[in-house]
């Protein structure tokens, strides 16, 4: 039991540090409109790759819905962070269209200067006899499929910045992983007081809900950061030694310093694992030590 708290203790410490840089992630997202730009990216592959001049994805992007849903700060324009597969056919056959109806949709499509555009849609057209109910169906799955793939782009992409952005966290709280494993096993009260938070953190009832979602919106971002810092982090800061403050740089050698490097590697690493996997790990642990004995 007295290893198993001590992994208890330091999944807990790397799920805090993993929801730190989860939050730090969705403010950069926010302000650099990074889901935007993914987005983007998608419906270029899917509306102008064999196009050079992007007529089409430009009308897409002009359509007035399309302008809605996107974010206006002064003049400049962010892409929308998302789009639904209703409103993707839509705008698509608005502009397939351009005004006339859909009466002649095959000689509209024909039209179109992206050949690879032209020929997935007549394949669509083809497929659904003609129907145009069908055929916007077809639309909205291959949408659809396309954003799943793109999700995946935009998930390799972050995890890139989220291991920056961990070891950024690692540095300003001095998080070393093998650290606070050293910690945890050879001081008996702080690990306890550490278990102690974990516990009660898996209990608490809505902090699942808090550990395995993320919000695009730049305020609610700016609030759970602030939260994260002020209550949750700064519980575990003390027990664990986290931070500056007590370091006696007197005896810090070169050994220290390389083991200390490797512990913040270790620590980012971690937690571009992303707070998910260390929440759904904890609890699982926490249910283990909860259906065996309790130690003494």
């Amino acid at each position: 039991m007295g290893m198993l708290q001590v992994v208890i203790g330091l999944i807990f410490v790397l799920l805090l540090l993993s929801l730190l840089a989860t939050t730090i992630m969705e403010l950069i997202a926010s302000l650099f409109g990074l889901r935007g730009q993914n987005l983007e990216k998608a419906l270029k592959n899917m509306l102008a790759s064999s196009d050079v001049e992007q007529k089409i994805l430009q009308a897409f992007q002009s359509n007035a819905l399309y302008k809605q849903l996107s974010f206006q700060y002064g003049k400049n324009r962010q892409a929308p962070s998302y789009l639904s597969s209703d409103s993707f056919q839509s705008i698509l056959l608005d502009v397939i269209a351009k005004g006339e109806g859909l009466d002649n949709l095959k000689a509209q499509i024909q039209d179109l200067p992206d050949d690879d555009l032209k020929k997935v849609l007549n394949q669509f057209l083809d497929e659904a006899d003609n129907k145009l109910d069908v055929f916007k169906k077809k639309v909205e799955t291959w949408y659809n499929d396309v954003m799943d793939r793109a999700s995946g782009w935009y998930k390799r992409y972050t995890q890139k910045i989220l291991i920056g952005v961990g070891f950024l966290i690692a540095v300003v709280f001095n998080a070393d992983t093998l650290a606070i494993y050293e910690r945890l096993e050879s001081d008996p009260e702080s690990l306890q007081a550490v278990v102690d938070l974990a516990e009660d953190y898996v209990n608490g009832a809505d902090n699942e809900s808090v550990a395995l979602s993320t919000s695009p919106e730049l305020a609610q971002s700016i609030d759970k950061l602030e939260g994260l810092i002020n209550n949750q982090i700064e519980t575990v800061k003390s027990p664990l030694g986290l931070g500056w403050k007590n370091i006696d740089w007197a005896e810090v050698g070169p050994y220290d310093v390389l083991t200390t490097l490797l512990g913040w590697i270790v620590t980012a690493l971690a937690i571009s694992l992303g707070a998910p996997f260390w929440f759904d790990l904890l609890r699982k642990i926490v249910n283990i030590r909860s259906s065996g004995a309790k130690p003494n």
